[in-house]
This record gives structure tokens, C-alpha cells and sequence, in this order.
């Protein structure tokens, strides 16, 4: 499913910034090359203009300055003295420029009728884009001039394909930039995607994790309630009310887990409501203690609070619900410590933070184990896991600490044990 979506993601960024990057290359392409043609004509009508400047510094036409400015500007020179070739078109000119040459006079007399009589002191001209027979493109000049008794007309012809051909050139140019563009972005979306979609996929595995975790711990409870009361239909007397027992027991447990799962669920959808009011933190530290300390002489273990003796400030928080995370600590000491061993719990303060330290002397947890420890579910010491543990209780108090803007760490204790940290702004 996820790969199908990673598809389409993929394909649907790069769609819309390709898209983007062409349209924006295709208008620069346009402005540009209508610029460039523009150019294109007028750097033609400033040689245009030159060569008749020099034109009428002439006092005759010679063969020699036709040649050399043909030459020289690349231009196709065809003149008429009195609407008859000269004699340089005839000798010079091969058969096809004087083809080419003839049809653009008969076009530009044509579209400019107005040429058709030149002036003793300057010569008339027009330039024009004009298309051969051939379909071929050319920027052209006619020009009307009276030298001496008759009237030169003049055919100047310049061929545009050199500059076609560099046209071409940008566009290809600039098509493999486009498609190099798209490529680009191809593989960029395809890692930026899959970098954007791998929380949600780790999520969907945790929740996945979660559901199928969560209905095995829910299995165990349901499958020895159904057992114990089956059994209790067919007990008398003492037999009938110990399955009865073992029924309330585990529906308790039930109970527990239910309680713990609705919490995190609270906390997943943000819905983790904390009646936050001033607390005094080391009178909550005091009052966890006496909450445990019974459990803790049943394991035979003490359980101590040390307390600094100035006076600390107030602390915003949930006392319940810190009174909770606290109880999760002490419980995973008691339960994983040895006999004769402590559960030692320790207030400071410094600047904006208050520092709560749970220390033990137990069996401490494994290197592999610490970076899971707060997952839901997870039990790193499987075989000393007991029924009233699921896997649950790290990962509520981090949901706690999590909600009061603070944080939850883990360490070892000096000579064996663990050591968490919780720090509360």
C-alpha cells in the first residue's frame, strides 16, 4: 500500500514542479528568441544602413566594391540600372542568386510600390523578412538610388538559416536541461517522499505492533476468566469460590490493562487532560514513598527520599498523574530489585528545572534493552516479567513527562542498578 502511495506521491511532485520548471523555461525561451530575432533584424538593418551610407559615397558602382561588400557582410548583392541587370549580376551571380534575387525584387515592388522612384540625394529602402520559392527565409533590403541619368535599384539579401540553426541549437539545449531538470526532481521527490512517509510507516508498524500485543495480553486474562468460571459451574463449596477468585483476580488485571491502553490512547489523540495546579514535590515524593512502602517490606527492601533542605519552589503539574509516573518507577525497582536492596528517591533544583531521581541497586537493565525500554509492550528480562507487569508502565510515565513539557532519561547506578531522571520545567 505504502510503496502504491509512494508512487504516486512521486510521480505527483514531480508532475507539478516539472510542469512549473517547463511552463517557466518555455516563456524564458519565447522572450528570449523573439528578442533575439529582433536583434537579429535590426544588427541587418544597420548593415543595411552602412553599406548604403557607402553605397552613395560611390561614384560609380564598381565590380570590386560589390564583391568586396558581399564578401565582407555575407550579403547576396543584385543590382539594376533602369530595371536592367547589370552586368556583375550576369557574370558574378550564379544562376540561383539571380533567380532568388529577381523573385524578391518582384515581391518588394509589390508590397512597397512607394520605392519605386529613388531620390538624387539619398537613396529610399525598406527592409523585409521575405520567403523564397524555396522556402527558404531571408532578411532583404531593396533600395532605389539615382546615380548619374538612371536609377540603380538594389537586392540585398541575407540568409537567416546560420541563425535558425542557433535558434535550433538553444531549444535542444535547452530541452535536455528540462528533461535533465525533471530527472532531477524525479529521484529528489522519490527520496524526499519516502523521508516523508517513513514516520507514518514506522507508525502504522507500531500500531500494528501495538493492536497485535495488545490483543494477546487481552487473550490471556479472557481465555482464564472463561476457564475459571467453566470450571466453577461444575465446583462446590470452596472449589466454586476459589475459581470465583481467580475470576475477580483476572478481571482486575483486565481492568488494569484497559485502564492503561484508554490512557495511551488519550495520549496519541493529545486528549491527555492534566489538572495542573502548584505542588509541592517533595511532599509528593514523601507520599510515594509511604504509598510503597509496604510493597517495598514485602520484598524486603527499603525505600528512602532524600530532600534538600532549602525551601523549592513551586511546581505546575498533575500531582495525580506525576504521582503516577513516580508509582511506575518504584514498581519496576521493587520488582526487579534483590533482596535487601533500595529504592532511593532524590529532589533538586536548579534554574528553571526541578531534577527527580529513582534510584535502585537491582538487577539494572541491559545495554541492548535501553533504547526500547520505553516502547509499549516491550519486557526486556521476559523471564522475571510477571503477570501484573505488561510492558506498559515506562511507556505511560514517559506519556506523563511527555505532557508536562518534560523529560524522562535512564542510566546506570554506580555498582549495579538503574538510575531514572525525570526533569520538570
Amino acid at each position: 500500500m505504502y510503496q502504491k502511495l509512494h508512487r504516486r506521491l512521486t510521480l505527483l511532485f514531480t508532475g507539478a514542479a516539472g510542469a512549473i520548471l517547463i511552463i517557466m523555461s518555455i516563456s524564458y525561451l519565447y522572450m528570449s528568441e523573439r528578442r533575439l530575432t529582433q536583434n537579429n533584424f535590426l544588427t541587418f538593418s544597420s548593415k543595411v544602413d552602412s553599406l548604403i551610407t557607402s553605397l552613395e559615397q560611390q561614384s560609380r558602382l564598381s565590380w570590386e566594391w560589390i564583391l568586396k561588400t558581399s564578401v565582407s557582410q555575407n550579403f547576396i548583392l543584385a543590382f539594376f540600372d533602369n530595371n536592367v541587370p547589370i552586368a556583375y549580376n550576369r557574370v558574378v551571380l550564379s544562376d540561383e542568386e539571380l533567380s532568388l534575387s529577381t523573385e524578391a525584387r518582384q515581391y518588394a515592388k509589390k508590397a512597397y510600390p512607394q520605392l519605386e522612384n529613388g531620390s538624387s540625394y539619398t537613396a529610399r529602402h525598406q527592409e523585409f523578412t521575405f520567403t523564397s520559392s524555396k522556402n527558404e527565409t531571408y532578411h532583404a533590403s531593396i533600395l532605389n538610388t539615382q546615380k548619374g541619368h538612371g536609377v540603380i535599384t538594389g537586392i540585398i539579401l541575407s540568409p537567416t538559416r546560420p541563425f535558425e540553426m542557433q535558434l535550433k541549437g538553444q531549444r535542444l539545449r535547452f530541452v535536455a536541461l528540462n528533461a535533465a531538470g525533471v530527472l532531477l526532481l524525479l529521484l529528489f521527490s522519490h527520496y524526499f517522499t519516502g523521508k516523508l512517509l517513513a514516520p507514518i510507516i514506522e507508525s502504522r508498524k507500531k500500531q500494528m505492533a501495538f493492536i497485535a500485543a495488545a490483543s494477546h495480553e487481552l487473550r490471556t486474562p479472557i481465555a482464564v476468566i472463561n476457564s475459571a468460571l467453566s470450571a466453577a459451574k461444575a465446583a462446590e463449596g470452596m472449589k466454586k469460590d476459589h475459581f470465583y477468585q481467580i475470576a475477580k483476580g483476572e478481571s482486575l488485571r483486565l481492568s488494569t490493562l484497559t485502564d492503561d491502553l484508554l490512557l495511551l490512547n488519550r495520549s496519541d489523540a493529545g486528549r491527555l487532560d492534566l489538572k495542573k495546579q502548584p505542588t509541592e514535590l517533595d511532599t509528593l515524593l514523601l507520599n510515594a514513598c509511604e504509598s510503597f512502602e509496604p510493597l517495598a517490606k514485602e520484598h524486603k527492601m527499603t525505600i528512602t527520599a532524600s530532600l534538600p533542605e532549602e525551601a523549592l519552589p513551586l511546581c505546575a503539574c498533575d500531582r495525580e498523574r506525576l504521582h503516577q509516573a513516580l508509582g511506575v518507577l518504584i514498581s519496576n525497582a521493587l520488582h526487579y530489585g534483590t533482596e535487601g536492596g533500595y529504592v532511593k528517591l532524590s529532589l533538586s533544583h536548579n534554574k528553571s528545572m526541578f531534577w527527580i531521581m529513582a534510584e535502585d541497586n537491582g538487577i539494572g537493565i541491559q545495554e541492548e534493552d535501553k533504547p526500547y525500554i520505553f516502547d509499549r509492550f516491550y519486557r526486556g528480562d521476559k523471564s522475571r516479567s510477571g503477570k501484573s507487569h505488561f510492558g506498559l508502565g515506562l511507556s505511560i510515565a514517559k506519556e506523563i513527562i511527555d505532557a508536562h513539557g518534560g523529560k524522562i532519561m535512564v542510566t546506570d547506578t554506580p555498582g549495579g542498578g538503574t538510575r531514572f531522571f525525570i526533569l520538570l520545567p
